[in-house]
């Protein structure tokens, strides 16, 4: 009977060795909440500022093909087109050259040849860079958005301004940014402004007695940059027939538009 007690206690002894070293062998059973033990960083990285990947979705989730030891690492890392797929900018090559930190993908860092990939999100912006050239179509994107995704830089940053104290908003009031040469502006541009590369003709308006003194330099230029009106579309027919005869240019006795009586 003892030596059967002992053979009995033997084998479970076995058994539960044998069943221990299973044990340890598997992957463990892990929740998100486990992962902060041995990952600190990436945990905190993740709730700092992970976005979607905060919100949407747990470590799990992701990194659901097990643990080591029995799972190697490499195999822990999942491909982004597991969740990201059916649009364009997801076909782009080499996720991690922007999301370089996958625990925060919205802190996009750009790489070297960007307008590829930022034209599968703005291709309103990439085409009118190219089908206006300009020094600004001699550029990658990052050059101008380079601090962040989303970023937009000052013209100041490269651009001196055409007058002192001119600010980004009087910038961008005759310029558009991805087509910088097509300068068209509103009614509410002053004439400080045009001053700044017009100064001879500013100085003769300002100075000039007529009624064209009262005006904004916009209201006779209008809408585009260079655009030259003929006076006939405010004045009309001012003279009588006979004298426009004799002279039908308005400037062969109007010698200076910006003030009539020169």
């Amino acid at each position: 009977m003892g030596k059967f007690i002992f053979t009995t206690a033997f084998f479970m002894a076995i058994g539960l060795v044998v069943s221990t070293g299973n044990a340890e062998a598997a992957d463990p059973v892990l929740e998100s909440s486990d992962c902060i033990k041995c990952h600190a960083k990436v945990v905190h990285d993740n709730m700092d500022d992970g976005a979607k990947h905060k919100t949407e979705v747990g470590c799990v989730d992701c990194h659901a093909n097990g643990h080591p030891p029995s799972t190697p690492i490499e195999d822990m890392i999942p491909q982004c087109s597991m969740c990201h797929e059916g649009e364009a900018h997801f076909e782009g090559e080499n996720c991690l050259g922007c999301h370089q930190n996958p625990h925060q993908p919205l802190h996009i860092v750009f790489g070297e040849d960007n307008v590829a990939v930022c034209n599968t999100c703005h291709p309103a912006q990439v085409s009118e860079v190219k089908n206006n050239p300009s020094a600004h179509g001699e550029f990658d994107c990052a050059v101008c958005h380079h601090d962040k995704h989303g970023y937009i830089p000052d013209c100041m940053e490269c651009h001196d301004p055409h007058r002192e104290g001119q600010k980004f908003a009087d910038c961008v009031s005759c310029h558009k940014v991805h087509q910088p040469t097509n300068v068209a502006y509103g009614e509410a541009v002053p004439n400080l402004d045009c001053a700044a590369c017009h100064d001879d003709l500013a100085a003769t308006l300002v100075a000039g007695t007529s009624k064209h003194a009262q005006l904004q330099c916009v209201f006779c230029h209008k809408d585009t940059h260079g655009f030259l009106p003929a006076c006939q579309d405010c004045h009309g027919m001012p003279h009588p027939q006979s004298m426009m005869e004799k002279f039908p240019k308005c400037l062969d006795c109007h010698n200076d538009p910006h003030d009539l009586a020169i």
